[in-house]
């Protein structure tokens, strides 16, 4: 695998007292206990995730978010006596089908996927070379694919239910791993399950939360458009 070059840039001026009370009204402020809906509290979020530690915040939730999900499905593997490889969850996905039914809004999540993360995400996305500076780029790139393959796996082998919040975020996921990839000369290969997406060409149903067809996704359609380029 090859590793990002850093490229020249002004070293951020960060603080972690800042950083941690941001994530305190983070938290606070907006999440699952918040009755708007998650679009709106994603968009009213991602611009307070401005600035050195604004984007290091939205960097630190990416992380998180990944190696909590990381975590839990490496428990449930373990259970069942199984590995797992965290480059390909489809691999996991395709064996256990829907006896691994976890979606990332499951159980006890450092942050909301559909409001924190996706607001995390156009953070990354609007200050993406400022991202790549406070934090590790590969790994950046590396946990954002991650969730984009587990997310996906989850539709497409254990019958997890394509909601359009969810599929707000496997978008959002696209957008900021394609701007990621743009911004280097050189970026990672894309893991296997990635790959395998991308030669997929499978239209999914998306629903609201009664049920109701509100639209379609072809994430082989999108992934290739653009990580193709």
């Amino acid at each position: 695998m090859r590793w990002f070059r850093r490229k020249q840039a002004v070293q951020p001026t960060v603080d972690p007292a800042r950083q941690a009370a941001l994530i305190a009204d983070v938290r606070r402020q907006f999440g699952g206990h918040v009755p708007s809906p998650a679009h709106e509290q994603a968009g009213a979020l991602a611009h307070l995730l401005r600035g050195d530690d604004g984007v290091a915040v939205a960097t630190r939730i990416v992380h998180d978010t990944a190696e909590h999900a990381h975590a839990e499905i490496r428990t449930r593997a373990a259970a069942r006596g199984l590995g797992l490889d965290r480059r390909n969850y489809r691999a996991m996905y395709r064996q256990l089908g829907p006896d691994l039914q976890y979606r990332l809004a499951d159980g006890v999540s450092p942050f909301h996927p559909y409001v924190h993360l996706t607001a995390a995400l156009s953070a990354i996305e609007a200050d993406v070379k400022r991202a790549m500076v406070v934090t590790d780029p590969n790994w950046l790139l590396i946990h954002t694919l991650e969730l984009l393959d587990l997310t996906v796996s989850g539709w497409e082998f254990a019958r997890v239910p394509v909601t359009a919040d969810a599929a707000g975020l496997v978008s959002r996921l696209i957008a900021t791993a394609t701007r990621m990839r743009l911004t280097e000369d050189e970026p990672p290969a894309l893991p296997p399950g990635i790959r395998e997406v991308m030669r997929s060409n499978r239209t999914l149903q998306v629903h609201d939360q009664a049920g109701t067809v509100v639209g379609t996704i072809n994430v082989g359609a999108e992934t290739r458009r653009s990580f193709l380029r």
